[in-house]
């Protein structure tokens, strides 16, 4: 029997969901966000989320009507066409790659501040690791990173717990340094540490009832990482000024030694490193998934689409996202590449908002089980909305890396 087995449900669906988006950036990129938001940290974060919510409605809606694991590439085929698929799937599918590269320097940085060993060597073993408990199964998968996620949480409760004595000692409607251009810039940086829910609609054909479970995961695991950030921005620049956090290379770790020295900042070093292996398992398993769509339609990419018998998983593009990931890793500069990812994160974004757009008026008979509200004849306001907000975030994404200030990956 060939093609992808269903094998998760509703929770395992809000596991991975939470797990990538509380994978790297939130441990590294939030000192940066603090540096040019200030103490209204948590208000560049709440525009963040809004933001990644308006995505979040389009993404559903769309997911309900065409449950393929390919995602954003399944999207744009079924209801623009093949060509655009391709272009658009071939985005997607780099910036996860180009993503997890970014990860795998990132855990090689946290691994040195606790043994020595060589940065290059690690980023290129931390990829073989995470291809092979890719390729054993979907099911595999789902364990490691549901224990990998609940580690994560841990540690974030943990940063909370420790400054949680410091709330009120600042004031939170200070003004950022550069007002309102700062604080834009900082929602525009604490979007890194959002990004990641789109590549829970790229295991729609493993789930159960995906069409149901894919949509409320979303939203579930949404409000739950808002709750959790939203916490941590509030705590960690009442611990610690924003001037300090923004010179730190590991901000929370500081945040944690601050209440419990040495041996507590080591601790969050360690969920760091658990924290950089979820979301890279979480990037090549959604990017593979990519690949294999496009390698289900007869073009001279079509031995992505071969699965392996007994596992289930399709293993050459596996094998093809370590690779080009591995070679990405060895520019080891993370800034750079972690930049380049998000900028077409935002484009595949807009991309999706303007699909449900186009459908609307193209395909209005077409069965939505989800069904974005609001709309004027027809037109969902939501994802209207959200096309700008994403051309405010790409506008001031590069206003930060013009002025210096966007320095980090997720």
């Amino acid at each position: 029997m060939s093609g992808l087995k269903r094998t998760l449900n509703l929770a395992e669906v809000v596991f991975f969901a939470s797990g990538v988006i509380l994978g790297a950036g939130i441990y590294t990129v939030i000192g940066k966000a603090a540096g040019v938001a200030g103490n209204m940290l948590w208000l560049s974060f709440s525009i963040t989320a809004f933001t990644a919510l308006l995505s979040l409605f389009s993404y559903a809606e769309l997911v309900s009507m065409f449950p393929k694991s390919g995602g954003e590439y399944s999207f744009v085929k079924e209801g623009v066409g093949l060509k655009w698929a391709y272009v658009v799937g071939t985005m997607v599918a780099l910036s996860g790659i180009v993503s997890s590269a970014t990860i795998s320097i990132g855990f090689s940085g946290y691994l040195s501040e606790l043994i020595e060993a060589p940065k290059q060597l690690t980023a290129l073993g931390i990829i073989l690791l995470i291809l092979g408990i890719n390729i054993l199964g979907i099911r595999h998968s789902s364990v490691v990173n549901i224990i990998f996620t609940i580690l994560e949480t841990c540690g974030l409760l943990f940063v909370i717990y420790s400054a949680s004595a410091s709330l009120g000692d600042i004031n939170y409607f200070e003004a950022p340094p550069d007002n309102i251009h700062g604080l834009l810039t900082g929602a525009a940086i604490c979007f890194f540490a959002f990004t990641g829910f789109e590549d829970a609609v790229k295991l729609a054909e493993e789930t159960k009832q995906p069409e149901k479970n894919i949509p409320k995961g979303l939203f579930i695991s949404s409000l739950i990482i808002t709750c959790i950030y939203l916490c941590v921005s509030l705590v960690v620049v009442s611990m610690i000024p924003f001037e300090e956090l923004s010179q730190s290379e590991s901000p929370l770790s500081d945040v944690v030694e601050k209440r419990f020295g040495h041996t507590g900042a080591t601790i969050i070093a360690l969920v760091a490193l658990f924290s950089t292996s979820n979301s890279l398992l979480s990037n090549m398993l959604g990017s593979s998934r990519v690949l294999y769509n496009i390698g289900k339609e007869k073009t001279v990419f079509s031995f992505f689409g071969k699965l392996l018998p007994k596992r289930k998983t399709p293993v050459y593009a596996l094998i093809a996202a370590a690779v080009i990931a591995s070679l990405f890793s060895l520019i080891g500069n993370i800034e750079q590449v972690a930049l380049i990812t998000n900028f077409f994160v935002f484009v595949t974004f807009i991309i999706v908002n303007l699909t449900v757009i186009y459908l609307r008026i193209k395909k209005p008979a077409v069965k939505r089980p989800f069904h974005v509200p609001g709309n004027i004849r027809n037109i969902p306001i939501i994802s209207v909305i959200a096309v700008l907000t994403l051309l405010v975030m790409i506008s001031y994404t590069i206003y930060g890396l013009l002025s210096g200030h966007v320095s980090g990956a997720h």
